[in-house]
Order: C-alpha cells, then structure tokens, then sequence
C-alpha cells in the first residue's frame, strides 16, 4: 500500500517541473536526496505516533490526543476533504492527461476523464475492502518491475547528454532558496504516502512492530527507485526536454525506441498513477470514519454517525462517498500544478501541527513501542524544515497561501460549532 500511493503520478509527472524549476541537473539531485532525506526523517517520526495510537484516521487522532477535540476536528476534516480531496483530483488529472496523451484526444478532454478515473477507483473501493487491496496488489507490483526495466534500458542506452548545460532563466545567488522552496513542493508529492498507513493502523497486524516496517521500508524502497529513475532520464534526454516535459519517462523511452516505445511508456506511466490512485481513494475514508466513530472525549464525536457506516465489504461506504465527491468536484475545476501546491502547502501546515503533538504525549507517556532517537532533536528539526518551505512558498506563491489559510479558517470555525453542539 505504502509504495503504491508513493510510486504514483509523481515520478512521472514532477521531474520536468523540479528540472524547470532549477535548472540545472546537480540542483534537481541535490533536491530527490534531500527529499528523500526529508521523507525518512517523516517516516521515523509518524512511526512513533502511529505506534502509540493505532487507530483508524491517522493524523487527527494524534492531534485530538494532544490538543483536545477541537484540533482533532480541524486535522481530519482539512486532511480528508482538502489535502487529500486536492491530492486524490491532482492524480485524477494526471491520469486524465496521460490517457489523452494515448488516446490522441484534445486536452479540453482531460480534467472530465480525470473525474471519470476518481468515479471509477471509488465505485472499486465501494465494493470492499478485498477488491480494493487485489486491485492495489497487482497494479503496484507490475509498476515497480516495469520502472526498475524503464532504469535498466535508460542507463544501458543513453549517452548522457541531460547532465550537462543550464537553462536559460536558471535561478542564481539568493533566488535559488525560493526555487527550490516551490520546487520541494513537486519532491515532497513525489515521496508523501508514507504517512497514509497511518489511517490503516487499526487494520494491520502487530502495529507496533509492522508499522515502522512498513514506515521505513517504503521509504527506502522509493527513493532508491526515484533517484535512478531521475539518472535515467538524464542520461537519455537533454535537460531543456527533461524541463519541458509532464511525461519524461515515455520522452526518454521515445528517444531509445521510437513512437512506440513512447506509447508503451504512457500506458505504464497510466497504470502507474491509477494505483496510486486506488491507494489514495483507499485509505482517505478512514479519516472520516475515525471522526464519526470516536468519541473524542468531552466533544463528542467529531463527524456525523452515518460517516461511521461501514458496509458487508468492510468499506466506510458513506465516507467513500463523500471523499469521492469532492474529490470529482475539485478535478473537474483545477489543473494537476494548481492542486499540487493547494496540496503540499496544506500538508506542510497539517503535518507540522501533527508532529508537534508528538512532543506533548511524549510528555505523557515516556514510554512507546517505537521511539525515535535522538528525541526532540529530530522532530525540532523537521519542523523546522516545513517551516522554512512554508516561507519560501509563501514568498513565491502568495495566492496558493491564502486559499490554505482560508480552508484552515473555515474549518476551524465550523469546529467551534460543531464540537459545541
């Protein structure tokens, strides 16, 4: 699950956006390592959390547990219906945009099969949980073999000739922080997923064991894949077509075999997303079935009770619903770049406020099935990297800002209603 909301969209879609972005091909590696650095540093912190409370919904349940109910409200209601509502139509609309690339239609046509995608993977995951994880399963392990063979043949047959050179335009002295700000958005998509077997908690087996397992060697899974995949991309296409490209892998394999091998690589690159896709559509009704279950002490529960229903198939079928449809609604009216930044700017205020509330139980309860080390060192520094990215974005793009700040806002008043009644 972990790898195949992970390996999704992202490696295909985001490197020509770092590339644009930086301009330059050390810069963009500097970018994949740190990310991945960043990643793992996530992964050890959410680990800890998830062992301490593995429950159904993830992050919210850490806040509520920290903060009090009305945290825990804002947390899960910003998470499912606008980080990941966001995230799940971004990825819609990637897939949107690969299949009209095979397809031959017009672009006009993209955000509509975007929304086609999120029905479909909805009324998938409605059936139950069985048919969900089989489609998971599959998907995941033919994309993970068919990337490391993209890798294989890139390297064998390129010449290298992206390593070299510098985009017209590329940022220089201070400006290169504020690219790389905007551009660790793309990075960070790329890598986030890891968090998401957080919401699964209550469905897994000995959490407190499996969990950092599944933390960690996801994340180390990933990395190693995106940072050959980007070397492979370099050593087929020239940087100016890297930068200027939303498909790199089937350009590259363009390049090698032709038209052709071109299509074979969009179809993949399709197969790719719509896994990541399922994964997504998967785990985000967790977040408003935890709501609507718990009780979260003195405010009650967070959600209404019918998001709670779950049905023969062991879905939270009102919930699957509910996440769909904004999910639908947002694909139909955003591009793949504008809901990427809606996204990340999100998850950068989210999971810093979620991570936060690790210092606090770890106050009230020292001991853990899992610890991280070096505590706070490591969570001071992790905050202390989102809070540097939320700046740089802030700086270069004050409006992606604002409309997070609004979400969060108007969440936090609608949660001074509701935990009240």
């Amino acid at each position: 699950m972990v790898v195949g909301i992970m390996v999704g969209s992202g490696i295909f879609r985001t490197p020509g956006l770092v590339a644009a972005q930086l301009g330059r091909p050390w810069l963009t590696f500097v970018a994949w390592t740190a990310g991945g650095a960043l990643a793992f540093l996530g992964a050890l912190l959410f680990a800890e959390l998830a062992t301490r409370l593995p429950r159904a919904g993830g992050k919210y349940v850490y806040a509520r547990e920290a903060f009090g109910p009305r945290a825990g409200f804002v947390v899960g209601w910003v998470e499912a219906l606008g980080m990941y509502a966001a995230a799940i139509a971004a990825i819609g609309v990637a897939a949107g945009e690969f299949l009209v690339r095979l397809a031959g239609w017009p672009a006009a046509v993209t955000p509509w099969a975007g929304v086609g995608f999120v029905a479909l993977f909805t009324a998938i995951n409605l059936v139950g949980v069985a048919s969900g994880r089989w489609v998971q399963n599959l998907v995941t392990a033919a994309k993970v073999l068919a990337l490391g063979g993209v890798v294989v043949i890139a390297l064998v047959h390129g010449t290298g000739s992206g390593w070299h050179g510098v985009l017209a335009g590329a940022p220089r002295g201070a400006a290169v922080w504020g690219a790389l700000a905007v551009a660790f958005q793309s990075v960070i998509w790329t890598y986030y997923g890891y968090v998401d077997a957080a919401k699964i908690a209550e469905e897994v087996v000995d959490p407190g064991r499996t969990l950092p397992r599944v933390f960690l060697g996801g994340i180390a899974l990933a990395a190693a894949l995106y940072l050959l995949l980007n070397a492979a991309f370099f050593n087929v296409l020239p940087l100016e077509r890297v930068a200027a490209s939303n498909l790199v892998a089937a350009d590259a394999a363009t390049a090698i075999f032709g038209a052709r091998g071109g299509k074979v690589i969009a179809a993949l690159a399709l197969i790719v997303v719509l896994a990541s896709l399922n994964g997504n559509v998967f785990v985000t009704p967790r977040v408003l079935f935890g709501l609507a279950r718990d009780g979260g002490g003195e405010g009650g529960a967070l959600a209404p009770a019918a998001l709670a229903r779950v049905n023969r198939g062991g879905t939270p079928w009102v919930a699957m619903l509910v996440v769909g449809a904004a999910a639908m609604g947002l694909a139909a009216t955003g591009t793949f770049a504008d809901l990427l930044s809606l996204a990340i700017v999100l998850i950068l205020l989210i999971d810093g406020f979620v991570v936060a509330a690790l210092f606090r139980l770890r106050a009230r309860t020292p001991e853990a099935p899992f610890r991280v080390a070096f505590f706070p060192a490591l969570p001071v520094l992790f905050l202390l990297i989102y809070a540097a990215l939320f700046v740089g974005s802030a700086l270069a793009q004050p409006l992606v800002v604002v409309k997070a700040a609004a979400v969060l806002v108007a969440a936090y008043g609608v949660s001074r209603v509701a935990t009240r009644a």
